[in-house]
């Protein structure tokens, strides 16, 4: 990690950084978005029905809850490398789970184990980024994890378009199967690579604190970041759960096509995060930018319900900024006020209320997908509810000094 003196200078070390965006894919990219790519052909061959995986990614997206309760509360107990640690072994454990898995109860623990452990990983990994490079780099560095989640999803992407032609279960369970092993690789260099904080480390965490300047105990605009970030939670949970489904359902794209399509949004998400990191970065004002990443996460709606495939492809761009944007500005906004363990503490408490929507976001679209017999609806509220969070966010004003939480 690097050193005080090393971030006042702009001197870092990639290591940290490399790590988090491994882990960050793991977490993300393999735990929860894999579940959009092997949803049609688990309606196919298992399941045969949308409320049940509905009922699926809520009970990933509930794990992942109370993932970040568990965050919250042992944050002072045990340390980020730990739950990193811990959070990819369980991650893996479900992946390699649900590939094995034949009934609606295994694949329920599945889940559970990888939205469980996938909030482990992912409330740790910004700050081991962010505390590898200077206070004006942060955003950017913080925008490069979330450039992991993008690289991840789109690999398995294209593993997934190799896997569509095998027959029966092994269409989607062999996604899996290769996500596993990649993640028990990922999890094998949290050993090897990953180091806890020394003494020293904690000492120069310490004399920063100390330093700073008094400053009050709460963070600015705190209840409108949650608000914002729960509309976040409910666009990316029915959006990127249902986007391959809904283009092959209600506009008969080809499997091959909506999987590429789903790509692209990958694709976009790694460079959207780094890009909204960096210009917050120069200019300040990480609200403004999250602004806008939920109006393009708006037309990314719009373009879904219209079918038309330049159209959709405009939105897979668009929703790639969005996606990867507005977490890494949430995490970064608040890693202008705070660090260490307070920003872990803090993330997962924002985290909690991003996770209330992002569970009950599946079964919502489920039901209404059920009712309807499309998921017209679904992607009309994704809309209705990305414009909504762009006024939430334009309220997070610049401050020019900055906070730390007690």
């Amino acid at each position: 990690m690097a050193t005080r003196s090393d971030r006042k200078n702009g001197v870092f070390t990639w290591t940290p950084i490399v790590l988090a965006m491994l882990f960050a894919g793991e977490a993300q990219g393999f735990g929860r978005f894999s579940y959009s790519l092997i949803l049609p052909p688990l309606l196919k061959t298992s399941l045969h029905s949308v409320f049940l995986t509905g009922t699926l990614g809520t009970i990933n997206v509930g794990a992942y809850l109370l993932g970040s309760i568990f965050v919250t509360w042992k944050s002072k107990a045990i340390s980020g490398v730990r739950f990193i640690r811990i959070g990819l072994a369980t991650s893996v454990v479900g992946l390699g789970l649900f590939g094995i898995s034949s009934t609606f109860l295994f694949f329920s623990l599945a889940m559970a184990l990888m939205g469980f452990g996938g909030a482990m990983i992912w409330i740790s990994s910004p700050a081991l980024a962010a505390g590898a490079v200077a206070e004006r780099r942060k955003g950017w560095a913080i925008g490069l994890v979330g450039g992991g989640i993008g690289i991840a999803i789109t690999l398995e992407a294209q593993v997934a378009k190799v896997f569509v032609h095998l027959h029966g279960t092994l269409s989607w369970r062999a996604l899996l199967f290769v996500e596993a092993g990649v993640g028990a690789l990922i999890t094998l260099s949290s050993f090897i690579f990953l180091h806890a904080p020394s003494k020293v480390d904690d000492s120069v965490e310490a004399i920063d604190v100390m330093e700073a300047p008094l400053r009050p105990s709460r963070l600015p605009k705190r209840n409108i970041l949650f608000a914002s970030y729960m509309a976040y939670g409910f666009v990316q949970a029915i959006f990127l759960t249902y986007i391959v489904t809904a283009l092959n359902h209600d506009h008969h794209y080809l499997a091959t096509t909506s999987q590429s399509i789903f790509s692209l949004v990958g694709f976009i998400s790694i460079f959207g995060g780094i890009l909204a990191g960096r210009i917050s970065d120069r200019n300040g004002d990480r609200g403004t930018v999250m602004s806008l990443a939920f109006i393009a996460m708006g037309i990314a709606g719009l373009s879904v319900l219209s079918g038309s495939l330049p159209f959709v492809i405009v939105g897979a761009f668009a929703y790639g900024f969005g996606m990867s944007g507005v977490p890494n500005l949430v995490a970064a906004y608040i890693g202008d006020y705070a660090k260490g363990a307070v920003f872990a503490r803090t993330f997962a408490m924002v985290t909690l209320f991003f996770g209330i929507t992002q569970a009950i976001g599946p079964q919502i679209g489920s039901a209404i997908a059920s009712a309807t017999g499309s998921f017209k609806i679904d992607f009309a509220i994704v809309v209705i509810v990305s414009f909504t969070g762009a006024v939430l966010a334009i309220l997070i004003r610049p401050k020019r000094q900055r906070l730390s939480i007690e």
